[in-house]
């Protein structure tokens, strides 16, 4: 099931990093699609629109309004991740999931630590050791299938 993140409720005023992060760990170990909402401009020199392989990151003036635009017309099927109340209840009148930020961070958690040392790096890179995206957002490789 896709995900749809309300990117500054789940940075609580912290780091849109580290939702990028977790959200780029969890598509990747759980091969699902997530979008991922800002609000508010995106950093000096980045797109409105993202594409990090199955993560897109959308920097909108209005995050819940840009939510239950994607929500609404198809509903069921999208699970969204947000403390937010008010979303939460218009979320599931439109037939969607939504789920508390600690399930999509306990999530997030498990599939940092199951994804190999090597992807933690991928479209990072280390300052003062603290990782962090580079501005130029990475192309993530695709893992392939095995046949049989």
């Amino acid at each position: 099931m896709p995900w749809i993140l309300d990117g500054n409720n789940l940075a609580r005023g912290g780091n849109r990093e580290r939702v990028r992060r977790a959200a780029l760990a969890l598509a990747r170990t759980e091969r699902i699609r997530i979008v991922l909402f800002f609000d508010g401009a995106p950093p000096a020199g980045s797109p409105d629109t993202e594409r990090l392989g199955p993560v897109e990151v959308r920097y909108v003036p209005y995050a819940d309004r840009a939510i239950l635009d994607v929500v609404s017309p198809r509903g069921r099927g999208w699970r969204v991740a947000s403390d937010d109340r008010a979303l939460a209840v218009r979320v599931r009148a439109a037939g969607a999931e939504c789920v508390a930020a600690s399930s999509f961070w306990e999530k997030a958690a498990s599939a940092e630590a199951k994804a190999p040392a090597e992807e933690h790096s991928i479209g990072t890179a280390t300052l003062d050791g603290v990782e962090r995206l580079v501005d130029a957002p990475a192309r993530v490789p695709r893992r392939r299938r095995k046949k049989g």
